[in-house]
């Protein structure tokens, strides 16, 4: 059989046979008989790929919902403290921030 190679296969598949010290045929053998296996691993490595988006989503789902009470609790229980100067700015914020959290709660729940 008669082969015609793009120069950059033909140049990896001499790599190979100089680095495994193996005929240059064998070389194109090995890799034809492995490629079912590979096309295994792509695809394998493809859903694994979609699975980590998955649970990434899922872990922030978890952590959210741990900390959303807690969260919101200290929150309010800032929002209501009587302070002055610099922290009064930041509570203003919270505020802002709370009553947006609060507005996506409603627009999620309704």
């Amino acid at each position: 059989m008669h082969l015609r190679l793009p120069t950059d296969v033909f140049e990896w598949v001499e790599k190979q046979a100089e680095k495994k010290c193996w005929p240059f045929n064998r070389v194109i053998i090995n890799t034809l008989a492995d490629y079912p296996d590979l096309e295994r691993y792509r695809d394998f490595a493809y859903y694994l790929s979609d699975m980590k988006t998955v649970l990434a989503q899922y872990g922030s789902r978890i952590t959210l919902a741990e900390f959303s009470e807690p969260m919101t609790q200290a929150i309010d229980a800032m929002l209501v403290a009587k302070t002055d100067g610099e922290l009064q700015s930041r509570i203003d914020r919270l505020r802002v921030l709370r009553t947006a959290m609060l507005k996506t709660e409603r627009a999620a729940k309704g």
